[in-house]
């Protein structure tokens, strides 16, 4: 049986990474989508130039992660005692 630490370290990495994920996938489908409907030509070269932007916006799913991890284990100890 896994002790306490162990699952908080795995669900804080299981929220990082997951947010992570999902801010990545909603970035890039919502500006490459927004970017075709406005009529842009040679997608790929405009998917290149914001490749580092996309990267900076879903790093802050890894800060949101942190801080709903913290703050669900704080609630859940609380509840323990």
């Amino acid at each position: 049986m896994m002790n306490f630490r162990c699952r908080s370290f795995i669900v804080l990495l299981y929220l990082c990474l997951a947010i992570f994920s999902m801010l990545l996938t909603i970035t890039i489908s919502f500006s490459l989508l927004g970017y075709w409907i406005g009529g842009g030509e040679n997608i790929l070269s405009f998917f290149i130039g914001k490749l580092f932007t996309y990267f900076k916006v879903s790093l802050s799913g890894i800060l949101i992660g942190f801080v709903l991890c913290f703050f669900t284990i704080g609630i859940f100890k609380l509840k323990l005692r």
